[in-house]
């Protein structure tokens, strides 16, 4: 597996404030990292510096073995899906139309493939094909989570960032959208780095779990290290 991802003594601060500080990870191509900690760890603002939203104080970021900081940042977002919790859908446009914005907006105006590629995603994330004509008032809070899902892999990305995507709907709905989105990383490959504050969720969808507190990795492992060898005190804690 390569280098997808990869962050080298990376601090970010706002004044006195430092959100991250001297963090270093690297993420493969293919993985499913789920990323837990407390309200303020610095989990969204490490999520928001992978597509360049966000830039580090000190530190460099390399994307596909790339310093983000030499690249252009449109051309590097085109490789990148970004899904947030209670996506904003347009909902004075249909489905299909709200999955075609993203090609459109990267300058792909081949409607025919924009329609195959509506097509397949409908499909890849669950839903049925007549879904795509209706527009997002007309849908479940789960059916539209899905349809930011699809809008996002319409760019056919390498890498799916997805920060709290599915906090917003209920239990049942939530469980249904984690068996989703576990079957589209087995299905596509593609690089998946998931922001969570639910740690049975982080634990069942991530192949590798990053527990963060004040802006540094408290523990990197997979779901059974975390549970069986928890580091410190915090990890223990958010385990029990």
């Amino acid at each position: 597996m390569g280098s997808m991802i990869r962050f080298e003594k990376v601090s970010k601060s706002y004044g006195e404030h430092v959100v991250l500080r001297e963090f270093n990870l690297e993420i493969y191509k293919g993985e499913f990292i789920t990323v837990i900690g407390s309200s303020g760890s610095g989990k969204t603002t490490f999520l928001k510096m992978i597509n360049g939203l966000v830039f580090p104080t000190t530190g460099r970021i390399f994307i596909n073995e790339k310093d983000i900081s030499t690249v252009n940042l449109t051309s590097l977002r085109r490789h990148i899906g970004y899904v947030i919790q209670g996506i904003g859908l347009f909902p004075h446009l249909t489905v299909r139309k709200n999955i075609d914005f993203v090609p459109n907006l990267l300058g792909r105006h081949n409607k025919g493939y924009n329609r195959l590629t509506a097509d397949r995603l409908i499909e890849i994330v669950g839903l049925a094909p007549e879904m795509l004509d209706r527009y997002p008032s007309e849908l479940s809070g789960g059916q539209r989570q899905r349809i930011g899902i699809a809008r996002a892999l319409a760019a056919n990305p390498e890498i799916l960032l997805m920060d709290e995507p599915f906090g917003a709907v209920d239990e049942i709905t939530r469980k249904m959208l984690q068996s989703e989105i576990t079957r589209i990383h087995r299905e596509l490959g593609v690089t998946i780095v998931f922001i969570t504050h639910d740690i049975r969720e982080a634990l069942t969808l991530g192949s590798r779990v990053i527990v963060m507190k004040d802006g540094q990795i408290e523990q990197d492992g997979t779901p059974g290290e975390i549970r069986q060898s928890p580091r410190t005190d915090f990890v223990r804690e958010l385990i029990n």
